[in-house]
């Protein structure tokens, strides 16, 4: 058999939009083959019908284990051999680790769930792993680099022949992702075959044998990964060539628009940290997950107490009860979390635009819905948004998309001061490259831009200084004419250079 799964000729239609025509996958046993595309091109579609959770539409055909492979549900494509990992995680919160790892293939003895049995084999689980954390830990405790790691141990216990990983290290740091790197070899050398979804080039030359490429739902084309050039499937994934990934904006840097002063949250998740910004200026805030990055900048915004601290918002002092004191004062924070904090997901992309700024869509008092069409036309096309109308509901759309909508919500409210969570967070490399021209378009207005990321190149490539943070404190800041990969590193892992 030289294929273990065959996706032949499928094609998946949503009303007003064609996400999948006549598309093919060949994966052949114990590789680890790599799914490349800009979001909207398809990728978790085909996944979703290989769990079951989408049909595909008449005609086509799959294959799985050389047989006709029609499952009506992720339980169904368990039991048959395919586990998923999704992107978007779904832990149940107020159930422990072991409870997490065996929900609905419960040990049991006697007829009974047997607790000691599953907490015993998950404790194997989590030191195989590398994951600190007692099995009997409440997912709610943990933070969501933990619960991504419980995600892919339930996946590689159920000792799946394929194992569908979709941007399974968008929230681990580097060290987690030797660990997973590691548990993927590890399973190739047993015989399972991993689908692997990211946007992360280095991965894939790292990780993948093979890569198959899709754009618009259109099958691109496959080949070994040691045969190809980062440039090539740029190209192969956005139909044109990208030869400056990281544009930098050239903008005059001028007088301080905000400061946070000695601020201590009142859990000690952040510890005295100061910063600031100017106007015109890209601050880049790193730090490994854990760091306090999103904790500092929550405090800042009234989402948690502080136990002391100050702010200033263009030189006045703002007291910040709740998010709304700062909003009011010209300030933006575009969460990490779009599903949880970022986005009303059952609403429509025009209601979401207009979110924050619902003031600017009243007409003699009253909500106007043309308004509202006609600001979210604008920023749907100013940060080429992938969907069908404003009156898509935003769930519908990609991870990436709705990642734009979130930025488009809160620059409709026209802020002076935007502070950034993870902005290209589960995004392709050219809906990067839109959001880098975006925030350097912002600077060069004049407005002030605060951006966490966990990806070093990509805090190098845009920002004009960067601050670093480890275990909640303020490890050292470097200057762009000093920024090297070593020195932010150093200082992420709190060592002193």
């Amino acid at each position: 058999m030289d294929y273990i799964l065959e996706m032949k000729d499928i094609s998946k239609t949503f009303p007003g939009v064609h996400a999948l025509d006549h598309i093919q996958l060949q994966v052949k046993p114990a590789e680890v083959h790599a799914i490349m595309g800009e979001n909207g091109a398809g990728k978790s579609t085909m996944m979703k019908i290989l769990m079951g959770i989408y049909h595909k539409d008449e005609g086509g055909e799959i294959l799985f284990d050389g047989e006709p492979y029609n499952v009506s549900s992720p339980k169904e494509a368990l039991d048959t051999g395919v586990a998923m990992i999704h992107q978007e995680l779904n832990p149940i919160l107020d159930m422990t680790v072991y409870e997490n790892i065996f929900v609905g293939r419960e040990l049991r003895k006697n007829g009974l769930v047997d607790n000691k049995a599953e907490i015993r084999e998950a404790e194997k689980l989590i030191e195989e792993s590398g994951l600190h954390v007692s099995p009997t830990e409440t997912l709610r405790n943990l933070t969501v680099a933990q619960c991504q790691l419980v995600e892919i141990i339930k996946a590689i216990s159920v000792n799946a022949k394929v194992i569908i990983m979709d941007e399974p290290t968008s929230t681990i740091t580097d060290k987690e992702v030797d660990v997973l790197f590691d548990h993927i070899r590890r399973l190739k050398e047993n015989g399972v075959t991993i689908i692997y979804i990211s946007h992360r080039m280095d991965e894939i030359f790292k990780i993948a044998d093979r890569v198959s490429v899709y754009r618009d739902g259109q099958y691109i084309g496959s080949g070994d990964a040691k045969d190809m050039t980062e440039p090539q499937l740029i190209k192969m994934m956005v139909g044109r060539e990208i030869t400056d990934v990281f544009p930098k904006a050239e903008a005059e840097i001028g007088e301080t628009m905000f400061e946070a002063k000695h601020i201590v949250r009142a859990d000690h998740k952040v510890k005295d940290v100061s910063i600031s910004v100017r106007k015109g200026e890209i601050l880049g805030l790193g730090g490994l997950v854990g760091a306090g990055r999103s904790e500092l900048v929550e405090g800042i915004f009234g989402m948690n107490k502080l136990e002391s601290g100050e702010i200033y918002v263009k030189g006045e002092k703002v007291t910040v009860r709740k998010p709304k004191d700062i909003i009011n004062k010209g300030v933006a924070l575009i969460t990490e979390d779009r599903k949880v904090t970022g986005l009303n997901l059952s609403g429509t992309v025009d209601d979401n635009i207009g979110m924050v700024a619902i003031h600017k869509q009243l007409k003699h008092g009253l909500y106007s819905k043309k308004k509202a069409r006609e600001s979210a036309e604008e920023y749907i096309d100013k940060l080429n948004i992938k969907t069908p109308s404003g009156d898509e509901i935003v769930g519908n759309l990609s991870g990436g998309n709705q990642q734009k909508v979130v930025v488009a919500k809160w620059l409709f409210n026209d802020p002076d001061i935007i502070i950034m969570d993870e902005p290209t967070r589960g995004i392709d490399v050219g809906a990067k490259r839109d959001i880098y021209l975006l925030i350097g378009g912002l600077v060069q207005e004049g407005k002030a831009v605060i951006m966490i990321s966990s990806e070093i190149s990509e805090l190098m490539g845009v920002c004009d200084r960067i601050v670093v943070m480890a275990e909640g404190h303020l490890s050292g800041e470097v200057e762009r004419k000093d920024f090297s990969q070593e020195k932010i590193m150093a200082l992420a892992s709190d060592i002193q250079v």
